[in-house]
C-alpha cells in the first residue's frame, strides 16, 4: 500500500515537472511602460466615465431602524420647508408682490399640504415603530421561555443517594 501512494505522488511530480519545463521561458528583458505622455493623451471621456464608476459607493440596505430614523429626519425638514414657506409668501405680500387674499390662500394651501405629508410620514413612522417594539417585545419573550429557572441537582457518583437507589 505504501508503495503505491509513493508511486502516486512520484508520478504526480513528474507530471508537474514536464508540465512546468512545457512552459514558454520568459525573456529577461523588462517591458517598458508606456510614456507618459501617452497615457495623458488618451481619451479624456473614456476616463471620466472609469472615475465616475470608481466614485460610486454601493448604498447598504436600510435597517428598520434606519428607515424609523429618516422618517424622523424626513419630518422635520418638512417642518423646516413649510417654516421658509410661509416666511416668503409674508415677505412678498409686506413687498405688495401679491394681495393679502392671495397670500391667505397660499398660506392654506401650503400649510394643508404640508400636514397631509406630516400625517403621512407620521403614520409610516407609527407603523414601522410598533413593528419593532412587537420584534423586540418577542425576542424578550423568546429569551425568557428559553431560559429555565429549574436547578437539577445531579448527586455524585457513590454518594449516600445514589447508592440508595441502586440497592
Amino acid at each position: 500500500m505504501k508503495s503505491r501512494q509513493i508511486l502516486i505522488v512520484i508520478l504526480g511530480l513528474a507530471a508537474m515537472w514536464q508540465s512546468a519545463a512545457a512552459q514558454p521561458k520568459k525573456s529577461k528583458n523588462p517591458v517598458d511602460a508606456p510614456p507618459l505622455g501617452v497615457l495623458i493623451g488618451a481619451n479624456t471621456q473614456s476616463n471620466v466615465v472609469l472615475s465616475d464608476l470608481t466614485a460610486v459607493k454601493p448604498e447598504m440596505p436600510l435597517g428598520p431602524r434606519d428607515l424609523l430614523k429618516s422618517y424622523e429626519i424626513a419630518m422635520s425638514m418638512l417642518a423646516e420647508k413649510t417654516s421658509n414657506d410661509f416666511s416668503s409668501i409674508v415677505q412678498a405680500q409686506q413687498a405688495n408682490q401679491i394681495s393679502r387674499e392671495q397670500a391667505e390662500y397660499l398660506l392654506q394651501e401650503r400649510y394643508q399640504t404640508a400636514m397631509m405629508q406630516y400625517q403621512v410620514l407620521s403614520a409610516l413612522h407609527d407603523v414601522l415603530k410598533h413593528d419593532i417594539d412587537e420584534e423586540v417585545q418577542q425576542e424578550q419573550t423568546a429569551v425568557k421561555t428559553t431560559r429555565s429557572d429549574t436547578v437539577v441537582v445531579v448527586p455524585f457518583p457513590g454518594s449516600e443517594s445514589t447508592a440508595s437507589t441502586s440497592r
